[in-house]
């Protein structure tokens, strides 16, 4: 234990004044006694007695941990105020694309395929969608579930299905989503092998249901290579999207909705919209840069940006300077 902690003495007032803040901020924040001793890091007996007045062991540690915990939660209040957040989801021209593909795919029972490079909002159009759209299922891949069996478990997750025979994961989907009319929608789906997107052929086929797969451009690399080998799939898929960059009007769209006007901000934000990251780029950046700005007690400026993206990226902004 820190030694300035094990040594600081507190008297019996102070003891009860720590008492009473502990459980107001319990009653503010709504934790019991078990997370307000785990936040804390004192154990939940040593806890309970000592904000009962009933410990016997050593008073001034505990009220020592406590008062330095009680003071953590006040920065991380002062921390998160100062933190700016994002305008949100926008229908920018790309994610009307986007959704407008989840639909015909939901709709049509269709194989849908969309392509993105790194922050162009494929993912943030799905759970726009998912949020919207009733019998709608998103699942995000990973290399821990590339593999067909891998893969349904997770499915199956996300569809709260309880099947332990891997042999019955695709029935057991299957039969979830028959008569529902709706869409599964996988996420990096990069990440799956060309055996694993055929299952989801066969789940598609078989059960009806409509599929639409986002992820990098390896997805149509992967179809586009093997069309001998995966006929079947490459053929179901119906509508192909390919948006390696944000549009302008997608760039544009998301400075409007950050309500910025001035020019050399706008000039500074186009060129990391454009630099790996995209629109995720920039939409951290501004959030950074406003940020350190409401922090110094000043509006953002193009300096804050600047200052934003040094503290994000190595690559420099000088070229936009």
């Amino acid at each position: 234990m820190n030694k300035i902690i094990a040594e600081t003495v507190f008297s019996d007032q102070q003891q009860e004044e720590l008492r009473t803040e502990v459980r107001r901020i319990m009653e503010a924040e709504g934790l019991s006694q078990a997370a307000a001793s785990k936040d804390a890091n004192v154990a939940y007996a040593t806890f309970s007695a000592w904000l009962g007045a009933k410990y016997t062991g050593d008073n001034n540690r505990v009220a020592a941990e406590v008062k330095r915990w009680l003071g953590a939660i006040s920065e991380r209040k002062r921390t998160v105020a100062t933190i700016v957040t994002s305008p949100g989801f926008q229908m920018t021209p790309t994610a009307a694309e986007f959704i407008s593909a989840f639909q015909y795919a939901q709709i049509a029972v269709d194989f849908t395929v969309i392509v993105g490079g790194p922050g162009v909002g494929k993912t943030s159009a799905l759970k726009q969608y998912l949020a919207t759209t009733p019998n709608v299922w998103m699942v995000t891949m990973e290399p821990t579930t590339a593999k067909p069996s891998a893969m349904l478990q997770e499915i199956c997750a996300v569809m709260d299905i309880t099947e332990k025979s891997a042999t019955k994961l695709s029935r057991a989907i299957g039969k979830y989503v028959a008569g529902k009319n709706g869409l599964l929608a996988i996420d990096e789906g990069q990440h799956l092998t060309s055996e694993a997107l055929e299952q989801l052929r066969s789940i598609h086929d078989r059960y009806q249901v409509g599929i639409v797969i986002c992820g990098n451009e390896t997805i149509i690399s992967r179809l586009e290579g093997q069309k001998a080998t995966f006929a079947q799939l490459y053929s179901r898929v119906g509508v192909r999207i390919k948006r390696p960059k944000p549009r302008q009007g997608d760039i544009c769209a998301l400075i409007q909705a950050w309500g910025i006007t001035d020019d050399e901000e706008i000039r500074l934000l186009k060129v990391i919209a454009k630099k790996p990251g995209a629109l995720r780029s920039l939409d951290k950046c501004l959030r950074l840069a406003s940020t350190l700005a409401g922090g110094g007690g000043e509006p953002r400026s193009p300096k804050h940006i600047k200052a934003a993206w040094e503290r994000l990226a190595p690559e420099s902004l000088s070229d936009a300077a």
